[in-house]
């Protein structure tokens, strides 16, 4: 439900352009209605295929549901190919010897915002996930992004941008929660450092390193 993704094109700006790998997105914008969601994501995908052709590139958008890769497809965004997937399954077949990744857009697995009293609205997703096979709550969320984000981590270019939706510095505990609460410390661990964190009402998390 963040949208600090659109913060992320100034760090954009600031890559070598001779060095630009791939720009990936794992979780595609959601749609509803035949247009992207005002409220929520804030359709990412568009925003980050434009930086991504800025640069020369493509943006490679992952996710998990066909229904919501047909959805997005049909909106005919430019510069975009749309990959039905596991996340993870798609960064363990990306082709090292042939590029790296400079942006990467995490954007999955979502999240419960109140688990003590799950809106309605979560709960659909919630029973949209048990048909595709998934269990649908934060532990499972953390534990997912941080598997992508550890599979990605071979082929980061040495500068490059992670941007963590629905994560944030919890200035209460002292730690960072949301999906990426786990990605944070673990990406500080392999050098990169925390360009912007953010809770309400942006909820997002951006890291860069060689930035």
């Amino acid at each position: 439900m963040g949208r600090m993704f659109e913060r992320a094109k100034k760090y954009v700006d600031q890559l070598d352009p001779d060095y630009v790998g791939q720009f990936v997105e794992i979780g595609s914008s959601r749609v509803g209605d035949g247009h992207l969601r005002v409220s929520g994501d804030g359709g990412s995908t568009a925003w980050i295929a434009s930086w991504a052709e800025e640069h020369g590139r493509t943006l490679w958008t992952v996710d998990v549901d066909p229904r919501q890769c047909d959805l997005v497809k049909a909106l005919n965004i430019p510069n975009v190919e749309i990959i039905n997937d596991l996340g993870e399954e798609y960064l363990r077949t990306f082709p090292a010897h042939m590029t790296t990744i400079s942006v990467l857009h995490l954007d999955n697995f979502d999240w419960d915002w109140h688990p003590d009293r799950t809106e309605d609205f979560v709960i659909e997703q919630q029973h949209r996930y048990r048909e595709l096979g998934m269990e649908m709550n934060n532990v499972n969320s953390q534990a997912a992004h941080v598997l992508q984000m550890v599979t990605a981590m071979p082929v980061m270019a040495k500068q490059s941008i992670v941007i963590c939706d629905d994560t944030w510095y919890n200035k209460s505990w002292g730690h960072y929660s949301g999906k990426g609460g786990a990605v944070v410390p673990y990406l500080i661990s392999q050098g990169y450092q925390v360009a912007e964190t953010e809770e309400y009402p942006v909820y997002g998390t951006i890291l860069t390193r060689g930035i």
